[in-house]
């Protein structure tokens, strides 16, 4: 194996292994991986599960990496970095990669496909968010999905766990929760970090010495605090060596925008780059190519998911786990004969005094420094402190109907001034979002820290509403971690070398292409049903979409793969109502006679006379009125009903009740008429009139009574229900997809 795994890193990084990287080959991830800044922890985590994935150990690694990284880090460049890896490798269409921060959290391609091997990378608040079932800039619809896929046959690896703060704690307990509860198939977590504690490599190899030996001298600044960040300047720019990389570190994005624009106006002839989270996605810099010749201004994004290294690098006093990761940019490979120069000074406010870290640089003041030597330094330093994650509160985050007795997720993974919304900006000659106003696309979008957009609730920020989906006004309640806001481009507040910048006034030019009506860009080609699709024709390929999925997986019990397979072939049964048939036929072309599951573009009908209409409740009611057979070796009649309300994830546990709908639940008025349905397998389904009532109450005898019975059988949980719903979900994508095509606009779009 290790012959084999030497030869599969060379071709995708050019480099031989270290010897602990073949070992975790050989071996399998441990829970922990403590290696110095710079010893290849990102390869380490990555390319020997890929290996063992993808060649040696298919049948017991499990079919998704989820690497996490702190949340104010730039996932992106570890993105690209393990892309290139795969394209290298010829494995880049075999093994999904996919990015889940920032913008970027809002798809969801991967969860199309769970069979496939395949990589996430993202940020601890954007990932751990969809692992607790309230994914921050994800759809609601989605958030089962997102928890199934992330609690089953996957290995999570933390990177930097020092850097975590409260989503530490949250992903060991889930952990925890995931061995009590029971998953489909196993899923495990490695936790790395750039500090000795117990788990490093063990014994230092000969090829790791040149990046462990490599130094970088100690020194202090004192700048005047009167003139802070001009005297940063000065001493930067006189300390930047012509021909090589300056890195600055600041502790908060408007001292390094202040920094940005103070060299720029020290030193105008100077190439320098601001980089933080705030950039769309299009305008982030580049830093990882250009001149050499370069000084770069950074928050503490760079700490993590970057590979850069400077010769001179100067940082604010930080917690130690945040210098040591700057520190490690410095002089990183060892590539300065010299050694590099590690200047630091305490931030406004903080003398340094009493601080361990600072301390322990003082005594180093003037000194050559190594990367091993941060590695084995041990200042202890107090954590704070986070709330616990009880499994009550997992379990009532199960409920998506409500939100859990008010509970703020966001405190199992940020600390108290973490958290991004992410905004656009757009022009409007009425001042405001028309009702016609899409949504903006991931392009357009930027990270915001939510502490810097309190003063724009006074009618600059718009948010769409949950309830009706129009744009309003956002308030206070709105600023939430992965919100979407839209902002007037003319009031300004981004500039396009500097991000975020909510002291500009300038005008932000939009971008993403945002088209007038009736313009060309409007035209693009759109996706649709494009053929009449019968119920039963839906319903049986649904079934075999289903049994092909449960074929291609590991982990399902026998008795689970029957419950899937079934609730496939029955989860659509509520479209025969009236009111959705009304629909499908409402827009005219010649649609056949029967029962229809789908409409042919462009007639598909406009909306359902009914409000907020949900076919899967319906097709409960029919399941649940269905007198079921004793034994015979019959799949689990409750469980096959639930999966089968489950399938959009709107009805799971409870309905979600709208005040308005006094006099229907969902759409379904008590006493509606269903009519006969006859499927090809010979199954007959009696008309019937429809009652809500197990779905109004969570007494005995009701819907959630039932629900919440599945999620706590010891042959279920949590973590398997959710995977088996997401089996339904993704059979059910899948046929409707045999009929999909492209179609002209304009078009309406195809309902259920």
């Amino acid at each position: 194996m290790a012959d084999g795994f030497a030869e599969f890193m060379r071709t995708a990084t050019g480099h031989t292994p270290y010897g602990y990287q073949a070992a975790l080959a050989a071996d399998g991830l441990p829970e922990y991986l403590e290696a110095p800044s710079g010893a290849g922890k990102t390869a380490a985590a990555v390319l020997p599960w890929l290996y063992r994935r993808q060649v040696a150990a298919t049948g017991v690694t499990p079919r998704r990496l989820v690497h996490v990284l702190p949340a104010h880090s730039l996932a992106h460049g570890t993105a690209a970095r393990i892309g290139e890896w795969l394209r290298r490798l010829g494995l880049a269409d075999e093994v999904g990669l996919h990015l889940v921060a920032g913008a970027a959290a809002s798809g969801g391609t991967w969860r199309r496909r769970p069979e496939q091997s395949a990589i996430l990378v993202g940020t601890a608040d954007a990932l751990l968010s969809r692992a607790l079932m309230r994914g921050f800039a994800d759809w609601r619809g989605m958030e089962a999905v997102s928890f199934a896929l992330l609690h089953t046959d996957t290995q999570w690896v933390f990177d930097e766990m020092h850097l975590l703060g409260p989503a530490r704690q949250t992903g060991i307990r889930l952990q925890q929760l995931r061995d009590e509860l029971g998953t489909v198939a196993p899923t495990r977590t490695m936790w790395m970090g750039s500090t000795r504690t117990g788990g490093g490599i063990g014994e230092v190899e000969e090829a790791l010495q040149a990046r462990l030996g490599a130094e970088r001298r100690v020194e202090r600044l004192r700048p005047d605090p009167a003139r802070y960040l001009p005297e940063l300047a000065r001493s930067l720019v006189a300390a930047h060596v012509p021909g090589t990389r300056s890195i600055a570190v600041l502790n908060t994005a408007e001292r390094a925008r202040a920094l940005y624009r103070e060299l720029r106006a020290t030193a105008p002839g100077r190439e320098v780059r601001l980089l933080h989270r705030g950039f769309r996605a299009g305008e982030r810099p580049v830093v990882t190519e250009g001149p050499a010749d370069l000084i770069l201004v950074a928050t503490p994004a760079l700490e993590a998911g970057t590979d850069l290294s400077a010769r001179t690098l100067l940082t604010e006093l930080a917690p130690w786990a945040s210098i040591v990761q700057r520190a490690g940019r410095c002089n990183r490979h060892g590539e300065e004969p010299d050694g590099g120069r590690l200047l630091w000074c305490p931030p406004p406010g903080a003398d340094g005094g009493g601080d361990r870290v600072a301390e322990w640089l003082t005594e180093r003041e003037g000194r050559a420094v190594s990367t091993g030597e941060f590695f084995e330094a041990s200042v202890a330093e107090p954590s704070p402190p986070a709330p616990p994650l009880r499994r009550a509160d997992l379990l009532d985050l199960f409920d998506t109907s409500r939100e859990p007795d008010g509970t703020d997720i966001a405190g199992w993974i940020l600390g108290p001034a973490e958290g991004d919304a992410l905004v656009a900006w757009r022009r409007w000659e009425q001042g405001a979002p028309g009702e016609e106003e899409p949504d903006p696309g991931a392009d357009e979008l930027c990270p915001v820290p939510l502490a810097d957009l309190p003063e724009l609730l006074d009618g600059r920020a718009w948010t769409r509403d949950r309830r009706d989906h129009q744009w309003r006004p956002a308030d206070a309640g709105d600023l939430r971690p992965g919100a979407v806001l839209l902002l007037d481009a003319g009031l300004g507040g981004y500039l396009q070398d500097e991000g975020w910048a909510p002291d500009s006034r300038t005008p932000v030019v939009p971008c993403g292409a945002i088209a007038e009506p009736g313009s060309a860009a409007t035209a693009r080609q759109l996706f649709a049903c494009t053929s009449w699709v019968s119920l039963d024709q839906h319903l049986m390929e649904t079934e075999e979409e289903a049994e092909r999925l449960v074929t291609a997986l590991t982990g399902v019990s026998a008795a689970h793969r029957a419950a899937v397979a079934r609730a496939a072939r029955y989860h659509d049964l509520g479209k025969c109502h009236p009111a959705f048939q009304e629909m499908l036929r409402s827009g005219g072309g010649d649609p056949p006679p029967g029962l229809l599951a789908k409409s042919k573009a462009p007639h598909n009908g406009i909306g359902n006379s009914r409000a907020h209409f949900r076919h899967e409740l319906v097709s409960a009611l029919i399941l649940l009125g269905e007198e079921q057979p004793d034994g015979g070796g019959e799949p689990d009649h409750r469980l096959v009903a639930y999966l089968a309300a489950a399938h959009h994830g709107q009805l799971r546990i409870a309905p979600h009740r709208r005040p308005e709908e006094a006099a229907q639940l969902l759409g379904v008025r008590d006493g509606d008429r269903t009519p006969p349905i006859e499927l090809s397998t010979g199954e007959r389904f009696l008309a019937r009139t429809l009652s809500t009532a197990a779905f109004r109450t969570a007494g005995p005898g009701s819907w959630t009574e039932q629900a919440l019975a599945l999620r706590d059988r010891e042959d279920l949980g949590p973590f398997r229900l959710a995977y088996l719903e997401t089996l339904v979900r993704v059979a059910d994508w899948r046929s409707s997809a045999r009929h999909d095509g492209p179609v002209p606009p304009p078009l309406l779009l195809p309902p259920g």
